[in-house]
């Protein structure tokens, strides 16, 4: 029983990372489109705005993308 816990928490903990991951591309993406950044300039800048705001990077490329699609 433990062990399928853990499995299940596992693929919890992997379904949530993909996700976030997911929205960083999407959000470099749009940054690099908008602004002609390059992929390594759009992330320096995700990661600074997140440590700035004392966000998780994941929270704000999702605000980043709300605001660029207007949803």
């Amino acid at each position: 029983f433990e062990e399928v816990k853990s499995l299940r928490d596992e693929l919890g903990q992997t379904k949530l990372k993909l996700a976030e991951r997911k929205l960083l591309e999407k959000a470099k993406g749009l940054l690099m489109k908008e602004h002609g950044f390059d992929e390594d300039h759009a992330y320096a800048m995700l990661r600074s705005m997140a440590m700035r705001q004392n966000k998780k990077i994941a929270l704000l490329a999702q605000q980043v993308i709300k605001t660029a699609t207007g949803s």
